[in-house]
């Protein structure tokens, strides 16, 4: 019958030696959520660390667990409160997850908190909060293990912030990653081939957008619907259709058209010859106006540290790599 170690040297004695850095890329090859845990320790002061190795445990009684490196400062925090919260951070808060894991700083300076029991400070706007009552603490080789039973929480449709293979990134669903290419397309492609980095880098600066538009209930259609005419005003609906065809690689419903005529955003022209064109109205205008601050600004975040030279020298690359690939297309 095997048996199985008791002690923790029992412990070090039967696990076999790795190559530490080996092992730590194949722990990140997991992808896992960000989270940040809080407490409260001596004096009242306020706790928090960014930790991805939060797990659920159990539905009931409702349980979660997380581990805690013993070398951390905080560990005496953690095991004397009686209380923690653990906040599952949404893709906009990688700022925030950066902040509770750097050192030295005041981490919760101006943030507005919330208090739990024990007065442990509760972060507001993530995707999921759990207030859990420390229920077992467990010896985890390097780690202690906390086991928290939940008292309360509440989330939100958010998309998670999510960690892999040491970087951050954001959960995409599959059927939208489809919508720009098909699986067998790309999938023999690595990160250093050019087609890969073009159609990434504009996948998501196109996913900016959307996201952008959605928050101010706009759909990607409907974009592209009066980005196309508030550029060439008087069109009939196929070529409306054609041109986002030309511009989008698909085409648009002619319901879209007509939704935004309801509107008021949209009405129809006599262009004289037998054909009815399509032409903005003034609340469209309006709305042309928005979606192209909407553009700017999600543009503005993707450009992130790019200096405006970078941002300058990127266009004219892009500018003659099209000039590149028109030139060896098929006629």
């Amino acid at each position: 019958m095997t048996t199985q170690p008791s002690t923790q040297a029992d412990l070090a004695k039967a696990s076999p030696v790795f190559d530490g850095r080996a092992l730590r890329d194949a722990f990140g090859s997991f992808a896992t959520g960000v989270t940040i845990v809080t407490t409260s320790g001596p004096g009242g002061v306020d706790i928090g660390l960014t930790a991805n190795s939060f797990s659920s445990v159990s539905l009931d009684p409702p349980m979660v667990l997380w581990s805690l490196a013993r070398t951390s400062l905080n560990m005496d925090a953690f095991r004397d409160s009686g209380h923690f919260a653990v906040h599952i951070l949404s893709a906009d808060q990688e700022t925030l997850s950066t902040r509770f894991a750097s050192k030295g700083i005041d981490r919760f300076e101006g943030l507005t908190l919330d208090r739990g029991p024990g007065n442990i400070p509760m972060l507001q706007d993530c995707m999921a909060r759990f207030t859990c009552k420390l229920a077992y603490q467990y010896e985890g080789g390097d780690h202690v293990i906390f086991v928290g039973e939940i008292v309360d929480f509440g989330h939100s449709a958010r998309k998670p912030l999510v960690f892999h293979g040491g970087r951050y990134g954001m959960l995409l669903p599959k059927q939208i990653l489809a919508s720009v290419n098909s699986p067998d397309e790309f999938s023999n492609l690595s990160s250093d081939d050019l087609l890969y980095q073009v159609s990434n880098a504009y996948f998501r600066t196109r996913q900016t957008v959307v996201e952008k538009l959605e928050s101010h209930r706009w759909t990607a259609e409907e974009y592209a619907v009066l980005s196309i005419i508030g550029r060439e005003d008087g069109l009939c609906v196929p070529q409306i259709v054609a041109r986002s065809e030309q511009v989008r690689g698909k085409g648009i419903s002619a319901s879209i058209v007509q939704k935004l005529i309801v509107r008021g955003l949209l009405h129809e022209a006599d262009a004289g010859d037998g054909h009815v064109t399509v032409r903005l109205t003034p609340e469209g205008r309006l709305a042309v106006l928005e979606l192209i601050a909407i553009r700017k600004s999600s543009e503005a975040d993707v450009q992130g540290s790019l200096d405006p030279s970078e941002v300058q020298l990127l266009k004219h690359l892009l500018a003659r790599l099209e000039q590149s690939a028109n030139a060896v297309a098929p006629t």
